[in-house]
């Protein structure tokens, strides 16, 4: 608490920078270029683990059967530059994990990785036959303009309780929120009463415009590298996790499993020699005969960098499942922005 004090002063400073941006864009002096094309914007404000790739899953889930989608991301901890569209050679290092992890289990989505938007746009209209771009965490990156901006929230990180960088964990104001046309408030308990829903909205303090859903985020069975079920049973587990939020995937095991050890890693983490040994080392101590549970993004980033280790590792998938019953009405909202949009193109 007292470092956040200290951090105030600096948190304001970034907040004004970020607010005055915006105001640019707002106002035409900064441009935000739109295309004959329906761009859907998936981002936050909230840095790390409000669960936008499990919504990037769903919106194709959606739409991957009707229409030839693409996926625009900046591609987070890849090892290469610039921008370019993915090929099935390609892998985690190149265009990052979570891409990685949608080329993966949805291989007719074209992935293009830049760290320039407008880069990355241009190679999807001229190399691809896409029909919908999903733009994933492109909240503050203004130059491309959406025509569906959906925010996604962590219902256990409010926006009204947390500051912008560095004394709080916002890449811009609370305020930001009203560039949004679908609020996404994700990770809520699957008992959220209707009460407490009431309560957000009115916290938010949404315009009539915006569209408020909430979600939660349900865990499937074990799998493994070839999404196969398998039965752990009482076999000892090393839980293992790096992303930016593990608590509810820890708690998850914790409830079912015999947990030996717990390795956390940052979000993103790149697997080095030395992490690979440590792991293999815990095998042969720990889980001779168990398994390692890990998330499905981790695995991108684990597969294949040992035959020891892959022969252990598997994880728990997730989805992500709207609340209320109003899934319908999300759904009638982004097919009808595709379909009207592609109508009047």
């Amino acid at each position: 608490m007292q470092i956040r004090r200290v951090l105030y002063p600096f948190s304001l400073l970034y907040g004004a920078v970020t607010s005055v941006r915006n105001k640019f864009f707002d106002w035409g002096i900064l441009s935000s270029e739109s295309f004959d094309i329906p761009i859907i914007s998936v981002g936050n404000i909230t840095v790390g683990g409000t669960g936008k790739t499990p919504f990037t899953e769903y919106l194709i889930r959606l739409l991957h059967k009707e229409y030839q989608l693409a996926l625009l991301s900046r591609g987070y901890k890849r090892q290469t530059k610039g921008a370019f569209l993915s090929s099935n050679k390609s892998t985690a290092s190149d265009i990052g994990d979570e891409p990685f992890q949608i080329k993966k289990k949805f291989s007719d989505v074209e992935i293009v990785v830049a760290e320039k938007r407008l880069e990355g746009i241009d190679i999807i209209k001229n190399q691809t036959a896409t029909e919908v771009v999903l733009m994933d965490d492109a909240y503050q990156h203004r130059y491309v303009k959406p025509g569906l901006s959906v925010l996604v929230i962590d219902y256990n990180r409010p926006l009204w309780n947390d500051l912008p960088f560095p004394a709080g964990n916002l890449r811009e104001t609370k305020g930001g929120q009203k560039r949004a046309d679908i609020i996404l408030v994700n990770k809520c308990p699957a008992t959220l009463s209707d009460e407490e829903r009431k309560k957000w909205i009115k916290k938010l303090k949404v315009h009539t415009e915006q569209k408020v859903f909430f979600s939660t985020i349900t865990y499937g069975s074990i799998v493994d590298k070839e999404g196969q079920v398998v039965e752990i049973d009482d076999k000892t587990v090393l839980a293992l996790a790096g992303i930016a939020k593990p608590e509810p995937f820890l708690n998850y095991l914790k409830l079912r499993y015999s947990i030996s050890k717990e390795l956390i890693y940052p979000d993103h983490h790149s697997f080095t020699t030395k992490d690979v040994e440590k792991i293999k080392e815990d095998i042969r101590k720990i889980i001779p005969d168990g398994f390692i549970v890990s998330t499905e993004k981790d695995c991108t980033r684990l597969y294949g960098l040992d035959k020891e280790i892959d022969e252990k590792l598997v994880y728990v998938p997730i989805q992500l499942q709207i609340l209320f019953e109003e899934e319908k009405t999300l759904e009638l909202i982004i097919r009808n922005y595709v379909r009207d949009y592609q109508k009047d193109s």
